[in-house]
Formats: structure tokens, C-alpha cells, sequence
């Protein structure tokens, strides 16, 4: 017992800014995940990996070590994010990088057509900040405000700005719902408001029919999630990927790495709890073709 304990330090010693970047990953951990006790349970696993030289045989393989360190951490949540930003990088490098490809995908206002019936169809593959996104979505709302329903398709989108997915939300429930959850910050509630609405509102006695599926994630499940709750729409396909919780900014630790931590939770105010590991569930199995689920849902009317 005695020989193994000295072994596992003499890991570890052999590999000094790995061990440092765990034990300071960990006391940011215990000092900022949603939930304290959690917190507690992760900190100590994480101080048991850096005792025992868990990645010591990566030691010096920097993407390697942060590849495997944030699988282990996904054990426990998925929204963790371990990285080590480049020397120059600053924390805002990451959203200028991401602002910047808005342009060649439209501001992840990918698709907007009039189907037959008069169906309204727009799929949406992120949701960039509301400067780049506003004008896009407004244009696609125009063009829809017409139409006797609407299928909202989010298959395959992982998420984004969550100022443009509470306009989206907003544009469905109306000027009157100014609020559809909660934080939850270590047992601290706050209101999480909808933004003012910026959006043309689609008319309340219209159907619309929300597509989801296991790509589906954070951003773009809180839009099914409260529309779904809010009795507002039918949601179409299978489960979403189960991406709840919110992030803080990336927290600098040893090393020159940089650890981003789920901070808060999401509580819908109508249901009480939220998506987290167990996915928006979907009203109606899409089968091999949701799209064509949701066109015969909306003419049933």
C-alpha cells in the first residue's frame, strides 16, 4: 500500500504543471458548480486524478491531456470545458472567431420557405447574438406572417446566444409573457427575463410545430422546452442532446489553461424543473420523416 501511495506521488512530482492545472481546475470547481455538494464530490475526484498522475503518460502532450481530462469531466456534466487559450489569446478571441463565420452561414438562418398548404417552414442552425441574427430573423418573420402554421426545425442546432432564443421564444408567446424561467445559482433564484421583443409577433391562433432531435442542444432546447411547456407548440422528432445548465465565462487556473464551469440551472416556471440529461421529450415520434409528421400534425386542423 505504503509503495503504491509513494509511486503515484513520484507520478505526479514527474509531471509538475499537469498536477498544478488539476488542483487549481478543482478548487474552481468546488468554488463555482451549480451545486455545492457536487462541487465538493468532483473537486476531491479531480485531486484524487492529479495524486495518482492519471494523465501522466500524456504529460506532454498538452491537446491530449485536455482531450482526456474533459471526457472524464463530461462523466459528471457535460457543459465542463477545459482548453489552454494561445498566448496572445484574450477572453473575447473565441466571439470575435465566432462573429465572424456568421456571414457564410447567414446568422444560422439557414432556410425559410412557404411549403403548400401555406405552411411556414424555418430551420435554424444556431443562434448567433442579436445584432447579427435580428435583421435575418425579422426578414424570415415577414415572410411567414402569412402563413396558416409553422414548423420551426432545430435538428442539429447546438445552441448559441441566448438573447436570440429568448426573441424567438418571445415572437411565439406574445409581449405578455415576459419571463418562462428561473436561475438557480447554489439554491439563489433569480428571474431570467425574456428580452423586450424585437421580433413581429406570429399570431397566437396559429399552430406551430417545433423539430428536435439528439443534436439538438442548449439554446435551441430552451426555445422547444418553453414553447413546449407554454402549450405553444408540438414538438416533433426524438429526445435533444439534454443541455441545461449555464456557463460562466472560461476561468483562468494553472498552467496557462482556462476551465469553463456550469454555474446556474434553468427552472421553468410552469414545470418546475428543466432539460437537463433527459433532452426535450418530444410530443411526436418523427419516425423517418419529421418534417413530413409535422406537415400532416399542422393540416389536421
Amino acid at each position: 500500500m505504503i509503495s503504491s501511495v509513494l509511486l503515484a506521488a513520484a507520478i505526479a512530482a514527474g509531471c509538475p504543471e499537469q498536477t498544478r492545472a488539476l488542483n487549481s481546475a478543482a478548487d474552481v470547481i468546488e468554488r463555482t458548480y451549480l451545486d455545492a455538494r457536487v462541487a465538493g464530490q468532483i473537486a476531491a475526484d479531480v485531486r484524487a486524478w492529479a495524486r495518482a498522475g492519471r494523465y501522466s503518460d500524456v504529460c506532454q502532450d498538452r491537446d491530449a491531456f485536455m482531450a482526456r481530462f474533459n471526457r472524464d469531466l463530461d462523466v459528471y456534466d457535460g457543459h465542463f470545458h477545459f482548453e489552454r487559450p494561445g498566448v496572445e489569446d484574450t477572453g473575447d478571441d473565441w466571439l470575435t472567431a465566432w462573429r465572424a463565420e456568421s456571414r457564410k452561414v447567414n446568422a444560422g438562418v439557414r432556410e425559410v420557405r412557404v411549403l403548400e398548404g401555406n405552411v411556414g417552414y424555418l430551420r435554424l442552425t444556431s443562434f448567433y447574438p442579436w445584432d447579427l441574427a435580428g435583421p435575418k430573423l425579422k426578414a424570415a418573420f415577414a415572410l411567414l406572417a402569412e402563413t396558416d402554421g409553422l414548423i420551426l426545425d432545430l435538428r442539429q442546432n447546438g445552441g448559441g446566444d441566448d438573447q436570440t432564443a429568448g426573441q424567438l421564444a418571445g415572437a411565439f408567446l406574445g409581449p405578455d409573457v415576459t419571463a418562462v424561467q428561473d436561475v438557480d445559482m447554489r439554491g439563489r433564484k433569480e428571474a431570467d427575463p425574456l428580452p423586450k421583443l424585437d421580433l413581429p409577433r406570429y399570431s397566437a391562433d396559429r399552430r406551430v410545430a417545433v423539430l428536435v432531435d439528439r443534436r439538438s442542444a442548449s439554446a435551441s432546447e430552451f426555445v422547444a422546452y418553453s414553447l413546449q411547456a407554454a402549450g405553444r407548440a408540438k414538438v416533433i422528432g426524438s429526445r435533444s442532446g439534454g443541455a441545461a445548465h449555464l456557463l460562466d465565462d472560461p476561468i483562468p487556473v494553472a498552467g496557462g489553461y482556462a476551465i469553463m464551469v456550469p454555474n446556474a440551472r434553468p427552472i421553468n416556471r410552469t414545470t418546475g424543473g428543466n432539460w437537463e440529461g433527459r433532452g426535450v421529450r418530444p410530443d411526436m415520434p418523427g419516425g423517418d420523416d419529421p418534417l413530413h409528421v409535422a406537415r400532416q400534425w399542422l393540416a389536421q386542423r
